[in-house]
C-alpha cells in the first residue's frame, strides 16, 4: 500500500478520473440516445465510409432506384458486370426463315405466266378477269398487281397508260385491267403476295 501512494501524484489520479469520465460519457450517450434518432443531418458529410459499415448493411432495397450512376462503381465490379461467354459451344443455327414475298407472277394480256411461281394464270375475255392461283390458297396473304411490261412470246408486250385492281377469290387472287378512259382492257401486269 505504501507503494502505491508514493506513486499516487496528482497527474496520475486527474488522468485516470478524466479516463472514467470520457468511458462513462461514451457509454451514456451508447445506451441513453434513443432509437433511429441521429440522422442524415447530424453525421458530417464524408464522415461514415465503406470501412465504417458492417457487412451487408446496405443491400438494395437501401438504395433508391437510378440513384447509382456508372462512376460509383468500382471498375472491378464494371468488370464484372459484362457480359460474359458461357462455357459451351454455340448451338447450331436454326433453319432459314421463308421470305416475306412468297408469290410473285408476270402475266400476258392472254394469261399467261411466262416468269415468277404462280401455277397457272386464265383470262375471261368477256368481262376481262385474270385468275392467278398457287400452289396453295392466299386468301390470307397481301397482295398488289401493277401494269408492267411482260414478255409474250418473242415479244415484249409494253402496257398504254391505263389501272388495275387486284382481289382474292376462293383462295387465288382476281385482277382486272383497264385503259386510261376506264374502260376493260386486256393489258400486261405483275403480282406480288406476301404471306
Amino acid at each position: 500500500m505504501r507503494t502505491l501512494r508514493a506513486k499516487l501524484t496528482y497527474g496520475n489520479v486527474v488522468s485516470t478520473l478524466a479516463l472514467f469520465v470520457a468511458l462513462g460519457g461514451t457509454s451514456y450517450a451508447a445506451f441513453s440516445l434513443p432509437r433511429n434518432s441521429v440522422g442524415a443531418t447530424q453525421i458530417r458529410t464524408h464522415a461514415v465510409s465503406g470501412s465504417k459499415l458492417r457487412a451487408s448493411a446496405v443491400t438494395s432495397r437501401s438504395i433508391r432506384n437510378r440513384s447509382i450512376e456508372l462512376v460509383d462503381i468500382s471498375p472491378f465490379t464494371r468488370d464484372l458486370l459484362r457480359s460474359q461467354s458461357g462455357p459451351g459451344p454455340a448451338g447450331p443455327a436454326g433453319p432459314p426463315g421463308q421470305s416475306a414475298l412468297t408469290y410473285r407472277a408476270a402475266v400476258n394480256s392472254g394469261g399467261g405466266t411466262p416468269r415468277g411461281n404462280a401455277e397457272g394464270a386464265s383470262h375471261n375475255g368477256a368481262s376481262n378477269e385474270y385468275t392467278i392461283f398457287f400452289e396453295r390458297s392466299v386468301d390470307a396473304c397481301v397482295a398488289t398487281a401493277t401494269l408492267a411490261a411482260v414478255q409474250n412470246g418473242p415479244n415484249l408486250e409494253e402496257p398504254p397508260p391505263g389501272r388495275i385492281t387486284v382481289a382474292h377469290l376462293d383462295g387465288k387472287i382476281r385482277v382486272r385491267t383497264y385503259d386510261a378512259a376506264g374502260n376493260p382492257a386486256a393489258l400486261p401486269f405483275n403480282v406480288i403476295v406476301a404471306c
